[in-house]
């Protein structure tokens, strides 16, 4: 497991109103996790995207990285 660390941050109320709503059986930290790391995935995609066009006619790499036939 990952080390967590202890942070504040300050948010809109509706918007803490509804993840807190949202949070499954109330984790705010967890639903917010799981949120920042879908954030991080569609931050790297376009550098993804650029890698995979460069690397167009080889994607076993990708496929040992994910174990699945990703073309």
């Amino acid at each position: 497991m990952a080390a967590h660390t202890r942070t504040t941050v300050t948010l809109p109320a509706d918007l803490l109103a509804h993840a807190r709503a949202a949070a499954p059986g109330g984790n705010l930290s967890a639903y917010i996790e799981h949120a920042l790391r879908a954030q991080q995935l569609r931050d790297a995609a376009p550098t993804v995207r650029a890698w995979r066009e460069r690397t167009t006619a080889d994607t076993e790499e990708l496929a040992d990285v994910f174990g699945e036939d990703v073309t």
